[in-house]
């Protein structure tokens, strides 16, 4: 008989109430004990437990913003939406606190089409903030556990395919510097788990489902939407290889398309923003095959240990116990055919993450993509490929349960408590770096104006004091033109002026309207202090929209009038419509398939 893979060995059974009620409850309690470190003292540097963990917890930190490497950008862009819609009463769509004004919406790294945003706005920023990373977490950890069932692996080994990937170090050095764009890579385990039934049960709703999850890879940040793609068309690559059939790359297929159409609302004005503001952080470099062995398996990952390479341990660190390492390996020698998908792009991830290796480089592949210059930091490779890895650990462990009965089952739980101990003690201690630094409190001003400072490491505070950050250079955002000025810098002429003889007074500010009352007895323009980008119109009064220097100029004619200028760019509406087509085709999949 051929080998093939089966997504349903026999053995599989529905997850009933009283599993799902315990992954519940385990998802929560992983979560909370691999977090908990967020909640230590700052006293000792290095890795390992020593000199923190007796400090006991210091609950002050959760009134507060972290602060460390690039948090304040990550914090901002979760500050400025929460208040636009619970003060302002408005959909975030424009930044004003931010490089002089720029698109909020269109930030790659924002995260405002995602139900993270609710924890936000019920509990508060501070509240939402630990709330979303808490909660990724135990997403991640059942999304394991559920994929692995789906494959018909029994509750041990599912324990490993919950357990590798959400206590592997990479995320915690991530966090540690608050690279919170990384932590939709827990849905991977979700999108794969509904590919599978997809193919099991040839229905199209899984598959559909399972785009809606990928869109928020890219809705939430987007790194992770190139790493879900590749995972996806991995799997549905070599499942349609070995078992001889095209169906498993039309499901897969079908999750991409229904993943960029939900995506769509976040995808259309990024695309535009990175047209209008190019960045380019490639990255590219060289990682030996040596380096790549101590990312993975050196039990040093301690953010701050030198690394050989360009880049902060954060861009490098993905710890895999050598207990996960051995149980992959075992998965990998017993059932080959069944860890072949998962194989496949652990080898594509792991060419990835050598960076450049020559002219041929696959990782230059990447550049043909559309945006793919943002997507060259090599180290970051090793994020999926621990997926991949904790994927066959699972298939390693399930054989073990099944070959060797009950002494199986008793070693593999033995080597699950090992592994997660030593996953715990090397790679979460580096969530007390997250408060590696104080927040310095900034003097509110009364109306919004522009601010300068030579290094903006405080734009959070800057805009919860009502000022926007005219200088982010260094903060991902090198191509964003320096036209407005702030208070402080000489040559400013306030938030709005006019260029010739007149008088103007504002009578409305909000992140995405703005409105004032000008009397000119001649033509001139009105100048906003703000970033000039495509989406500005004017709403009221007569005049015409321009930039001048870069910045917001409204042409008056001769007159007495109330102006307002909105910003509301065509392409919102056009944002909408593949999601809501999206949406429409999913219900009408679910009825359709329902019936049959």
């Amino acid at each position: 008989m051929a080998a093939s893979i089966s997504t349903n060995d026999g053995r599989f059974q529905p997850i009933d109430r009283r599993e799902a009620a315990c992954l519940a409850i385990g998802s929560l309690a992983f979560a909370v004990m691999f977090s908990y470190p967020m909640l230590c003292d700052v006293a000792y540097l290095g890795p390992g437990i020593s000199g923190w963990i007796g400090s006991g917890p210091v609950f002050s930190h959760l009134g507060r913003f972290p602060a460390n490497g690039d948090w304040d950008l990550f914090t901002q862009l979760r500050w400025v939406p929460y208040f636009t819609i619970a003060h302002f009463h408005q959909l975030p769509f424009w930044n004003p606190y931010k490089c002089g004004g720029m698109g909020m919406l269109s930030n790659p790294e924002s995260s405002v089409v995602t139900p993270s945003l609710i924890p936000y706005i019920l509990f508060g920023p501070y509240a939402g903030l630990y709330i979303e990373i808490i909660g990724h977490l135990a997403i991640g950890f059942a999304g394991g556990y559920v994929l692995a069932r789906v494959m018909g692996l029994g509750r041990v080994a599912a324990i490993v395919g919950a357990v590798v990937f959400p206590s592997s170090s990479w995320i915690y050095l991530h966090l540690a510097v608050g690279h919170l764009n990384f932590l939709p890579a827990f849905y991977f385990p979700w999108v794969a788990a509904l590919l599978l039934i997809s193919i099991r049960r040839r229905e199209f709703l899984p598959a559909a489902i399972g785009g809606a999850i990928c869109a928020l890879t890219l809705t939430e940040g987007n790194y992770t939407f190139l790493y879900t793609a590749i995972i996806i068309g991995s799997a549905a690559r070599m499942i349609a290889i070995v078992n001889r059939s095209l169906w498993p790359l039309v499901y897969g297929l079908a999750i991409g398309i229904f993943g960029l159409a939900f995506g769509g609302l976040k995808l259309i004005p990024m695309a535009q923003q990175l047209t209008v503001y190019p960045k380019h952080t490639f990255g590219l470099e060289m990682i030996t095959a040596r380096m790549i062995s101590y990312f993975l398996f050196s039990r040093n990952q301690d953010l701050y240990r030198v690394t050989g390479a360009e880049f902060l341990f954060s861009e490098y660190g993905a710890y895999v116990s050598i207990v996960f390492a051995v149980l992959a390996v075992i998965g990998l020698v017993s059932r080959p055919v069944k860890a072949l998908p998962w194989l496949l792009s652990a080898a594509i991830f792991i060419s990835f993450a050598r960076g450049f290796t020559g002219e041929h480089s696959p990782v230059l592949m990447l550049r043909y993509l559309p945006m793919g210059e943002n997507a060259g930091i090599t180290g970051r490779y090793l994020i999926p490929f621990v997926f991949s890895v904790g994927v066959v650990a699972a298939i390693g462990t399930d054989f073990l349960c099944s070959k060797f009965g009950t002494m199986g089952r008793r070693i593999s739980i033995v080597l699950i408590a090992v592994g997660i101990v030593d996953s715990w003690v090397v790679g979460a201690p580096n969530l007390r770096y997250l408060f590696h630094n104080d927040t310095a409190q900034i003097a509110p001003s009364p109306e919004f104006r522009q601010y300068w400072v030579a290094s903006p490491g405080n734009m959070t505070e800057i805009a919860q004091a009502n000022m926007g950050s005219v200088n982010c250079q260094g903060y991902g955002y090198c191509d964003v033109p320096e036209g407005p000025l702030g208070y402080n810098q000489a040559g400013y002429r306030g938030e709005y002026y006019l260029l010739g003889a007149g008088t103007v007074s504002q009578t409305l500010w909000t992140p995405n309207r703005l409105g004032y009352e000008v009397n000119v007895p001649s033509a001139t323009s009105l100048i906003v202090n703000q970033n000039s980008y495509p989406g500005w119109r004017l709403s009221r009064g007569s005049g015409e929209l321009r930039a001048e220097r870069g910045l917001i100029a409204i042409k008056l004619p001769p007159g007495r009038q109330k102006i307002e200028v909105v910003y509301a760019p065509q392409h919102i509406l056009l944002t909408f419509a593949p999601t809501i087509v999206a949406a429409a085709a999913l219900i009408l999949i679910w009825r359709m398939e329902a019936q049959n």
